[in-house]
């Protein structure tokens, strides 16, 4: 292109002469219409034609918008496959020159964001260092928008298994460290893209780099600085981080924020982050509970009325192994407030059934007074939440004493009552039992919902009595959207399930979860899978977790978060 240029510049210099002697004008103009198509006649449609003039300050803008229009039809032409041999030949020929023309700098604002968004829609490997110059470069309000794309190109990246710049990799954290939401309030997207970054890249040396961020103190978390920017953005991602890395030297700092009082909104990814690494968790979290541990007990401390208990015993509850089930029982024996008492008895149903366990339950239920308000869950009757989550004890048995405990109700459990444990006495109740409980569900006056939904449950009991493939049969039908109660009729199919059946029971429960969308109908279903895996299953813990995935990848939520809870319970019970 060089020397095209100079000798056309060299023959325009000579043309004054030949036209001015008059002579020869015609070959003059042949000469000049090839010296022109030298100049201007490379090939418009090669990519390559445009990677050269990102060289050129005034024609690097149209460069880059024209090599924006070659990615976007190539890959609208091969249904967005970046492994295609179009698309890889135009990410050969562009991104390292697009790179270059970005970290070398002197760009306008326009140019550099078109340039950097280009990048990060390209997402190819060859663009690190501009990612990383973009991170590093970072300023508030002016460069916002170079994050956002550096942040969505590194994520392609990652997820493409395609990131090992180490350098890119500490660019993304000391960006993530610095960046402030409650100053950069402009782009919600940016907040997401820079901390999804986080999320896919997930790199090991960011395990000891997040716990020293959950280890700032934190005041008032009503403060932006601090509940914006250190709770919802560092800490919280922090938490979600260290709980995918399964990085356990997190145990005991996860364990503190969950009992530090100014940072209560991080319970449930702290939650699940301990629930993630289950083995490590656990004597942390028991030590936490009974105050051995000095610096959890100074925290425990800070607390009224012993709050900081209820917090602990409930990762605990969902970890649902041996050793912490005796811990929420000792806990449970010495509680001394109503709160605690009602919050530890319903724990325990997060467990395998055993007589010891329904022992300490029913026995919690009778200390607490008929009408206390358990402030802890928002005003709500004691004996309504402990009776409501007797059915997950899938214990038959306890079908009478709701029925008992029903029609003694006097005063505010008296209205209480009703909804919690008889809609417990509906999944429970077996063909025995089943025409005492249309009795007291007779008994609530006027229209109830409870009324409705026996109607459902009697008709798949009655169909299948004891059977339980009949009721693996039932959850194949589809299940009813109007009215609400006409779905009780397959939730009840697999509380039976669950009551009558073995692990072949089990594992077709497993296999049927996928097909079924209904969230309460699922949610059924996962609590009976829970159910009958007292030793836990790591299997059936892969499938449900692979659900999960397709699930979130398609915007699917039904009861998709209690089906990952349950994944990890029966991974942890695995001795």
């Amino acid at each position: 292109m060089k020397k095209a240029s100079a000798f056309g510049f060299g023959l325009a210099s000579r043309l004054t002469g030949i036209l001015s002697s008059g002579s020869h004008v015609a070959v003059a103009t042949s000469v000049v219409l090839a010296a022109s198509c030298l100049v201007a006649c490379a090939d418009e449609n090669d990519p390559k034609t445009w990677v050269k003039r990102l060289d050129d300050p005034a024609q690097r803008a149209p460069a880059i918008k024209r090599l924006d229009q070659f990615f976007n039809d190539a890959m609208s032409s091969v249904n967005n496959n970046r492994e295609d041999e179009k698309v890889k030949k135009l990410l050969d020929d562009a991104v390292e020159p697009l790179a270059k023309a970005y970290t070398a700098g002197g760009l306008d604002d326009k140019t550099r964001k078109d340039l950097i968004k280009l990048l990060g829609d390209m997402g190819d490997a060859r663009a690190a260092p501009a990612f990383a110059k973009a991170f590093k470069d970072h300023e508030p309000g002016k460069s916002d928008d170079d994050v956002k794309y550096a942040a969505q190109g590194t994520t392609r990246m990652a997820q493409a298994g395609k990131l090992t710049d180490q350098a890119l990799i500490d660019a993304l954290w000391e960006c993530f460290a610095k960046f402030q939401p409650s100053k950069n309030t402009k782009s919600i997207n940016l907040v997401k893209d820079l901390q999804n970054a986080v999320m896919v890249v997930k790199h090991p040396s960011y395990g000891p780099k997040a716990v020293e961020k959950l280890s700032a103190p934190v005041t008032d978390p009503k403060d932006p600085s601090q509940g914006m920017d250190q709770i919802q953005f560092w800490q919280a991602t922090s938490a979600r981080l260290v709980g995918e890395l399964k990085f356990t030297p997190a145990v005991k700092p996860l364990v503190k924020v969950l009992m530090t009082p100014a940072k209560a909104d991080l319970i449930f990814p702290v939650r699940l982050a301990l629930s993630k690494m289950p083995k490590e968790s656990e004597p942390v979290l028991i030590a936490g509970l009974k105050g051995s541990d000095p610096d959890l007990a100074s925290l425990a401390a800070a607390y009224p009325e012993k709050a900081y208990i209820p917090r602990v015993a409930e990762p605990i509850a969902y970890i649902s192994r041996t050793a912490g089930r005796d811990a929420i029982l000792d806990a449970l024996a010495n509680a001394d407030n109503d709160s605690n008492r009602t919050i530890l008895a319903t724990d325990l149903t997060h467990f395998p059934s055993d007589a010891k366990t329904v022992k300490a339950y029913l026995d919690a239920y009778a200390k607490v007074p008929p009408n206390a308000a358990i402030s802890l869950l928002g005003g709500g009757n004691g004996h309504a939440i402990i009776a409501q989550s007797a059915a997950n004890f899938f214990d038959p048995t306890l079908t009478d004493w709701l029925l008992k405990e029903t029609a003694a109700a006097k005063g505010e459990a008296a209205d209480a009552m009703p909804p919690a444990a008889l809609q417990a006495a509906i999944k429970l109740m077996t063909p025995a039992q089943e025409k005492a409980v249309g009795e007291a569900v007779n008994k609530i006056p006027g229209q109830a919902i409870e009324k409705d939904m026996f109607k459902s449950a009697s008709a798949s009991l009655e169909k299948c009595k004891e059977n339980a493939d009949c009721y693996i049969g039932i959850l194949d039908t589809p299940v009813p959207s109007n009215p609400p109660a006409a779905k009780m009729g397959h939730v009840k199919a697999a509380w039976m399930a669950g009551i009558y059946g073995k692990d072949k029971t089990k594992q077709d429960l497993v296999a049927k979860v996928e097909k079924v969308k209904d969230g309460s109908v699922r949610l059924a279903m996962v609590e009976a899978i829970d159910h009958l895996s007292p030793q836990g299953d790591a299997a059936s813990a892969d499938k449900l977790e692979k659900i999960v995935d397709a699930d979130r990848a398609a915007g699917v939520n039904a009861a998709t978060d209690e089906v990952y809870k349950i994944a990890l319970k029966l991974r942890s019970r695995v001795p």
